[in-house]
């Protein structure tokens, strides 16, 4: 039966990830665009981006097992959730998107902080959750990989100054549409993963 979940999930991840890429196609070829701010795949994103979000919270309000460590996670997602959706925040102020992120920031931090013994040891059991790998992995092509890939010099030395900057927003969107992907991946097997813990956990206690 657990080779059977592996499958599925490799099917599901899989899926994700093809997603990622028609949303780009679509806005290349459907749309003719070259992926600005409003686009089918910054949508996406930030659909993706909310129900992560909504994922961890909902485990933390519902469980008290590995609830700050879910409450951390969540308010990290959001924090990039509203990074992403800074083109709605600068119709308030332009740059607004940062007073945004960090007052969500610091409400996510307060009851953490407040048990922070519980959060330490909350956090290092979600780093031996299987999907912690898959989480990590998604983050980098995000925050990292997408970021270095998609720098102006780079595909300026590549393809010198005729290049078409829809190539440079394609490769870098699609690399961070996948590490998005990749985050909602995890975090969809680790909401399953978590309830059948909490269910042990209950069982064990009964």
């Amino acid at each position: 039966m657990s080779v059977l979940r592996s499958f599925l999930f490799f099917l599901g991840a899989g899926a994700a990830s093809a997603v990622a890429v028609l949303c780009l196609w679509i806005d290349v070829r459907v749309f003719d665009n070259n992926i600005p701010e409003i686009s089918l795949t910054e949508i996406v994103q930030e659909s993706v981006l909310a129900i992560i979000v909504l994922i961890h919270f909902a485990l933390a309000g519902r469980y008290a097992l590995l609830r700050y460590c879910n409450i951390l996670v969540g308010g990290f997602f959001l924090a990039m959730l509203i990074r992403e959706l800074d083109a709605v925040f600068d119709l308030i102020s332009h740059g607004s998107w940062v007073w945004f992120a960090l007052f969500s920031t610091l409400c996510t931090l307060i009851y953490p902080l407040r048990h922070y013994r519980h959060t330490l040891s909350q956090l290092a059991q979600y780093t031996r959750t299987p999907y912690y790998g898959m989480m990590l992995s998604g983050l980098l092509a995000v925050l990292v990989f997408s970021r270095l890939f998609g720098m102006h010099g780079l595909w300026y030395s590549i393809l010198e100054a005729g290049y078409a900057r829809v190539v440079k927003n394609a490769v870098e969107e699609g690399s961070e549409s996948f590490g998005y992907m990749l985050c909602l991946t995890a975090s969809i097997g680790y909401y399953c993963y978590f309830r059948y813990l909490a269910r042990t956990s209950t069982a064990a206690g009964a």
